[in-house]
């Protein structure tokens, strides 16, 4: 069973699909229109109103992402997937900055603050030391602790 708010959305989507031109509205496939009207809640009440434009029209966030997937993938040009597809990289990279300013993603660096001549701090990174001991001195040591018992 899918969830009340998207059933709510499919059928607000099902109410702006049908105000289309049915130019617009013949490149959505058959089989997606079957699908949002299988799982459409049919007892919400949706009203298009037809005197407003489109983005003065009041509808849901989850209405609006199904709005905007159908016209990506169904409506928009070439030039408008590639506007979108500029769009989404541009967010995409804002997203990992804001990631890597509030993660510490440097946890195998030694952060260290050194005071420059103009008395403003100067963070330096070094790699973290990992020591490796040697296998034969790692036998010799597991033999020496044998024989200590």
């Amino acid at each position: 069973m899918v969830n009340v708010d998207y059933a709510n959305a499919y059928k607000e989507v099902l109410v702006v699909l049908n105000n289309l031109v049915k130019t617009d509205y013949k490149k959505i496939p058959k089989e997606y229109i079957e699908f949002l009207k299988n799982n459409c809640n049919n007892d919400y009440k949706f009203e298009y109103d037809k005197t407003k434009s489109f983005k003065e029209q009041v509808l849901l966030e989850d209405t609006k992402y199904i709005l905007f997937g159908i016209f990506e993938k169904f409506g928009a040009t070439e030039k408008q997937k590639n506007i979108i597809k500029s769009f989404k990289m541009n967010y995409y990279n804002k997203l990992e900055e804001q990631k890597k300013e509030k993660y510490n993603t440097d946890i195998f660096l030694k952060n260290r603050n050194v005071k420059d001549n103009t008395n403003k701090i100067v963070q330096h990174s070094e790699l973290v030391e990992i020591k490796k001991s040697n296998f034969f001195k790692r036998i010799f040591d597991k033999i020496k602790r044998w024989l200590k018992k």
